[in-house]
Formats: structure tokens, C-alpha cells, sequence
């Protein structure tokens, strides 16, 4: 293997002899020419020679009677003398290889895996403002330094890892359940009414009820106790000395409430309707984006959403896309409402008013609604009987 590649390295000749063949490779090795692969064709002995050795060869032809031809000339020089001869590719296997070069310093595919919950062009985004993108430039790519920022970002994972292999990314995150706030546990606090109502459920975490199922309450009453001390039981035997708890109390109460509530509307209504629309087309190359056109500045409020349409490669994306961008010229106008309709509105307003003052887990049991109409306004006044949770933390100081 080794001899072969010296000779394609240095090159070769390869000649058949016309004649005494004996004779002429018995003189010609007394001279030092070196043969090799001696073979027979057409009843002629073949041989190969370097191209200097077969260039001294000639003035033995005429002493030993024989006659040189030619077959074949190959190895390394050779070729090169080819291609000196053929410009053109020379320059386009240049040209390829500073090409390859070139394309191998960018990104050519990135790959997400590990996203259940999550939405892949959430944590694409993501990656992209870190600098990890389809086109992006490898030099420019830290992936222990993008992995961290990532986890800083969104908090709903809690594992991150960029990957790199040739000109590929791979992006793999774990999920996790966010970190609760650290709740202050530890200070004295007992839990008290915030309004009248009738309890219908008590849910106590930390401390003791002080009310039960059934009691009707009044605003600022006791409802579960962080601070308390012990009750013994009046049918066993007494302890000694009574055991004193302090600590937080944490809990729910349920009670039966009654409220009111009053809103207002309107009789016009502000809205948003399109004026135009205009489409701005975008070539994205490596990671670089390049309007295809002149566009003024918008003036005004406006809304737009973008389209994208990637150039792939048996089946895999390249860094090579076509951006629709969609500008739609928005105007205010004001629209007159009929009767039922501000009625409808004020509906709408009443629920929003009542779901953000009955808070998480509260309803309304019955009410009676009024409608007013007066000076271009709709006012409903709702009177109601609601179930919500009235226990609100009271912290005790110890100052």
C-alpha cells in the first residue's frame, strides 16, 4: 500500500517494449533504472518506469534494438499538468472549497426536545434572543452561557443543556413545577371575618376554629386562631397545666353573604376598525434579515402578524426563509348602542365586577337585577346573595 502511494505521488510511465525486452531491461537496470509491474500484453513486455528514469531510457532503444511506446502516463504530476490546462475547474474546486468553508461557520439545524407543557415556539423565541437560531454564526455561539440564560427566562423549566455537533444545535430542557414563594409561616397571625355572613364551611390548615357550621358572623370576628390555648376535655381527667399554641393561622371560611353591586355604561362604545392593510416581504439568509422593498413609517396605531415560509432539504430546514409581514392600519370610531345592547354591556360589566370582588371560589346564590335609563346611560343595580370566602389574615405584633 505504502509502494503504491510513492508512486502515485512521484508518477509513472507505463511502456511496452518492442523487441528484445530481455536485453533492454538487463541494460537498463546495469544503468539504475528501477521497473516495476512488469506484465505482458499482446505478446509485449509491459513495465513501469519514473518519468525521469524513462526519458534516459531512449539512447538504449537503438543499442538493444527495441522500440518504447507509451500506454498509459499516471500519478499525482500528471493530473496536476491536466488541470493546469483546465482553468475553470480549477477555480470551481477553489471557489467549493472556500464555499464549504464559509457555510460551515453558521447553524444548520436546531432541534428542541423535552417540551410537554411548554409551547415549542415559546422556548424557540427564547432561544433565539440568546442567540441560538437557524443561521446564526457557530463563533459567535456560547451554548453554556445560553443555556443559563434560558433558565433564566422561564422559570417553568428546571434544566436546560445546549448541545452542539458540526454545524447542528440541539436545545434539550426539562420542565418543572415553578418554585412557590416562601410563605412567612412563622409569623403570629389569627384569621378574622371581613364581612357578615351565615358559615356554611370551614376548611382549617393552621389553627383552631373558633365558629362553626351554622354561626352568623359579624365583620372583624375571630374565625380560626393562631394564638390559642388548650380546651381539656371537662369528662377526662385535668391536666395540670394547659398547653398554649402560637403560630399562623391558615384556612378557609365559607359563609353566605349578601351584597350589592351598581355599574354603568354608555350609550356609545369606542372601537377599533381596520383603515388598511399593507404586505412588507423579508429574505432571511444566515440569520440576517433583508427587506425586499421601501416602506414609510406607520403612523398611528396599528396591528400586524407575520407568516413564514423556510427552504428545506430532504426534509431538513435551512437557514434560508421568505417573511410575509401583515400591517393593518387601525382607526377608532365611535358607535351608538341600542337599548338592549347597553343592556348586554352592563350585564357583561356587572359579572366582570362581581368575579373580582367575590374572589377565587365565590358565587352568586340569587339576585335581583334593576335597569335604569337615563342621560345617555344604562345603570344596573344588583342585590345578592353570595357565597364566598370571608376569612382574611390578621398578623398579631409583638412589639
Amino acid at each position: 500500500m505504502l509502494e503504491k502511494a510513492y508512486h502515485w505521488l512521484s508518477g509513472y510511465v507505463e511502456f511496452q517494449v518492442e523487441g528484445d525486452g530481455a536485453r533492454f531491461f538487463t541494460v537498463a537496470a546495469k544503468r539504475g533504472a528501477a521497473f516495476w509491474g512488469f506484465a505482458r500484453a499482446e505478446s509485449k513486455a509491459v513495465a513501469r518506469v519514473k518519468p525521469r528514469s524513462y526519458r534516459a531510457l531512449r539512447p538504449l532503444c537503438k543499442r538493444c534494438g527495441v522500440r518504447l511506446r507509451v500506454r498509459r502516463r499516471g500519478g499525482l504530476p500528471f493530473q496536476l499538468r491536466r488541470l493546469r490546462k483546465r482553468p475553470g475547474l480549477l477555480a470551481g474546486a477553489a471557489l467549493a472549497a472556500g464555499l464549504f468553508w464559509f457555510l460551515s461557520g453558521f447553524v444548520w439545524g436546531v432541534e428542541f426536545t423535552g417540551c410537554e407543557k411548554i409551547p415549542v415556539n415559546q422556548l424557540a423565541q427564547c432561544a433565539r434572543e440568546q442567540g441560538v437560531y437557524l443561521g446564526a454564526k457557530k463563533r459567535e455561539l456560547a451554548p453554556r452561557s445560553a443555556a443559563n440564560r434560558i433558565l433564566n427566562e422561564m422559570p417553568q423549566l428546571s434544566w436546560v443543556s445546549v448541545n452542539t455537533g458540526g454545524c447542528f444545535v440541539q436545545v434539550a430542557v426539562k420542565e418543572g413545577a415553578a418554585k412557590p414563594e416562601p410563605e412567612k409561616s412563622q409569623e403570629l397571625s389569627n384569621m378574622v371575618a371581613v364581612r357578615e355572613g351565615e358559615v356554611v364551611h370551614i376548611e382549617a390548615q393552621q389553627g383552631r376554629p373558633e365558629v362553626k357550621l351554622g354561626d352568623v358572623v359579624v365583620k372583624g370576628q375571630l374565625l380560626i386562631a393562631g394564638l390559642y390555648q388548650e380546651v381539656p376535655d371537662p369528662y377526662g381527667p385535668q391536666p395540670d397545666r394547659l398547653y398554649q399554641v402560637a403560630g399562623a393561622a391558615r384556612g378557609k371560611v365559607l359563609a353566605k353573604t349578601y351584597r350589592e353591586f351598581t355599574v354603568q355604561v354608555e350609550d356609545s362604545v369606542q372601537e377599533t376598525q381596520e383603515a388598511g392593510r399593507e404586505v412588507r416581504l423579508w429574505a432571511e439568509i444566515f440569520g440576517l434579515r433583508l427587506p425586499l422593498g421601501l416602506w414609510s413609517r406607520t403612523e398611528g396605531e396599528t396591528q400586524s402578524w407575520r407568516e413564514e415560509r423556510r427552504a428545506s432539504l430532504l426534509g431538513v430546514e435551512l437557514p434560508l426563509a421568505l417573511e410575509w409581514e401583515t400591517l393593518v392600519r387601525l382607526e377608532r370610531r365611535e358607535r351608538k348602542l341600542t337599548k338592549e345592547q347597553m343592556k348586554t354591556a352592563a350585564l357583561l360589566k356587572l359579572r366582570e365586577t362581581q368575579r373580582t370582588a367575590l374572589g377565587e371560589g365565590g358565587s352568586v346564590l340569587h339576585e335581583e337585577l334593576s335597569f335604569t335609563f337615563a342621560e345617555g346611560r344604562c345603570m344596573v343595580s344588583a342585590r345578592c346573595r353570595c357565597q364566598e370566602n370571608i376569612g382574611e389574615i390578621q398578623v398579631i405584633s409583638t412589639n
